[in-house]
């Protein structure tokens, strides 16, 4: 395939940028959502907004050009492609200087600076060549280009220049429309993200493509293979083979940030990094790739920890107690600025409940009769009693939230699906994406009620006892166990359902469009798990009172 991509919000995504120089330019922008078309919706809203649109777009593209950020996916996209020896071209519509810069910044040196800055230009070969790179005066002038160079495919983020009439008919046109829901539009594929548009595009990498993209990004490591041992889903987990004197690593290639914009590759990196540095049984890290958004680690042979036995229980709550000390002690103080809270914290009981229904809001707008009929006459009852009980019982401190010395540097989603019992009879911990600061009570419920684990009746009771004393010196944490314990799992008997939201399900059929038929399958035994979550909240509820 002969590849065109376009540069300006396809390859260099500028939300940031035009933030920053908007605040810089005196504007007034910052209210929600930050992007570039929230931008330029409130500055046109003003008197002259045309004129003042336009000085920003010059000042962004020269003189702040070196803030934009290269999208997410995209590098993936490139080193793919170089493992499958298709051609790559970038062709702009990019005029010599910006409307209304006094300074006349040069546009186009200024990008080809920021494309080697963001390593585009750096491997040998490189991923873009240089001598593959054109800037075009004029729209109509692009389309010539891309004609002359005989692409197969093109790839913009502007469907007018698909709509040019010279525009290459025999030119597959695929529109990048970061928001959007996909599909197909006016003769143009149109994707969401540079992994979706990738997938559609090159399809999936073989094992011997991923261990080639790797050594080429790492060629120090001397990576011979790659093997997958676990896709889908959220993360995809490669063991990696090197030679005999380095051993293997593991790779772990994390989601999609174009819909998932929580920086989980940083937030599990520096956590790692921390809690190895304190000894804590974790894997330990060497390597974090943010283009890639790919993170190496060490590679641990264990078995999967299938009972919650009580040496496990101890074990974890040996590793929570531990958290909680280090956090008190200040041991943390140094990683605190590397990460904020937790990913969905709950720091009251008010914000659990705004959580809840907004999961629940989400779910309610789903068209599927036995969804609603749940939802309605099961669900809502429920979370309605859970909720009055937890505000009469926790008064004001129920939309109090908790001072930051009664809360706990937290993996956030920790249990025995994510450890493994090691060789030597220890358990080790995975997975710290949502690693950050929260309320000890969100992990002690989490924990509890995590339909990954089966805990039994007499192994909730114990963990809870058990959690109990390790955070006696809080005053308030039985009571806000006890308010918020219900809460918590009505919350998973929502998370449980997200296979019928339509993001979820349009990653699933992306993938295979065969697997409608799964789907349909898939979201009925999920309801069936809301349905019986449901009921141990209903008891639980009835036994606390």
């Amino acid at each position: 395939m002969r590849i065109g991509i376009d540069f300006d919000n396809t390859i260099a995504c500028y939300d940031r940028a035009f933030e920053e120089g908007a605040a810089l330019m005196g504007f007034s922008v910052r209210s929600g959502p930050i992007s570039k078309s929230t931008i330029k919706q409130r500055i046109l809203e003003n008197v002259g907004g045309e004129l003042e649109w336009q000085r920003l777009q010059g000042q962004v593209y020269g003189k702040h050009m070196l803030r934009a950020e290269i999208f997410p996916g995209l590098v993936e996209f490139l080193y793919l492609c170089r493992a499958r020896g298709h051609q790559l071209f970038v062709v702009s519509h990019k005029s010599e200087f910006g409307h209304y810069d006094d300074a006349r910044i040069p546009l186009r040196d200024q990008a080809r600076k920021w494309m080697q800055i963001n390593g585009l230009f750096a491997d040998d070969p490189p991923l873009i060549a240089m001598s593959d790179l054109y800037f075009e005066p004029t729209r109509e002038a692009k389309v010539a280009r891309i004609q002359k160079l005989d692409c197969t495919h093109f790839i913009d983020d502007l469907p007018e220049v698909f709509e040019e009439r010279s525009f290459p008919k025999a030119t597959t046109k695929i529109l990048f429309a970061p928001g959007s829901e996909g599909g197909d539009k006016r003769e143009q594929q149109v994707f969401a993200s540079w992994r979706e548009l990738g997938a559609a595009l090159l399809g999936t990498e073989s094992e011997a493509e991923m261990a080639t993209m790797v050594a080429r990004r790492f060629p120090k490591l001397g990576v011979k293979e790659a093997d997958l041992r676990k896709g889908g889903g959220n993360s995809r987990l490669y063991r990696l083979g090197m030679d005999n004197k380095k051993g293997v690593l593991a790779l772990k290639v994390y989601p999609d940030r174009q819909h998932d914009t929580r920086s989980r590759l940083q937030t599990e990196f520096y956590a790692c990094k921390e809690l190895d540095r304190l000894g804590y049984p974790v894997p330990k890290p060497y390597e974090a790739d943010a283009a890639l958004n790919w993170g190496l680690y060490e590679w641990v042979d264990g078995d999967r920890i299938d009972q919650e036995d009580e040496r496990f229980l101890a074990e974890a709550g040996g590793f929570i107690e531990r958290l909680y000390l280090d956090s008190r002690s200040g041991s943390f103080s140094r990683a605190s600025n590397q990460w904020g809270l937790a990913s969905e914290a709950c720091l009251s009981g008010a914000e659990i409940v705004r959580q809840i229904e907004g999961r629940l809001s989400r779910l309610i707008a789903i068209k599927s009769p036995l969804l609603q009929q749940f939802l309605n006459e099961e669900f809502e009852p429920v979370f309605a009693i859970a909720n009055a009980s937890a505000r009469k019982n926790c008064g004001d401190l129920f939309a109090t939230e908790i001072a930051q010395g009664l809360r706990i540097v937290s993996p956030s989603d920790f249990g025995s699906h994510n450890a493994l019992r090691l060789r030597d009879g220890s358990a080790l911990f995975l997975d710290f994406e949502y690693f950050g600061w929260d309320d000890p009570v969100k992990l002690v419920a989490d924990f509890y009620w995590h339909p990954a684990m089966s805990l039994g009746t007499s192994a909730k009771a114990r963990w809870l006892a058990q959690c109990s004393r390790v955070f006696r010196a809080d005053a308030f944490f039985e009571r806000r166990l006890v308010s918020y314990l219900p809460l918590f799992g009505l919350k998973w008997s929502l998370i449980i359902l997200n296979e019928f939201l339509p993001r979820n399900a349009a990653v699933r059929l992306h993938a295979d469009p065969q697997k409608a038929d799964d789907l349909v399958q898939i979201r009925t035994v999920q309801l069936g798990k809301s349905v019986a979550l449901l009921r141990q909240i209903k008891e639980k509820l009835h036994e606390l009172g």
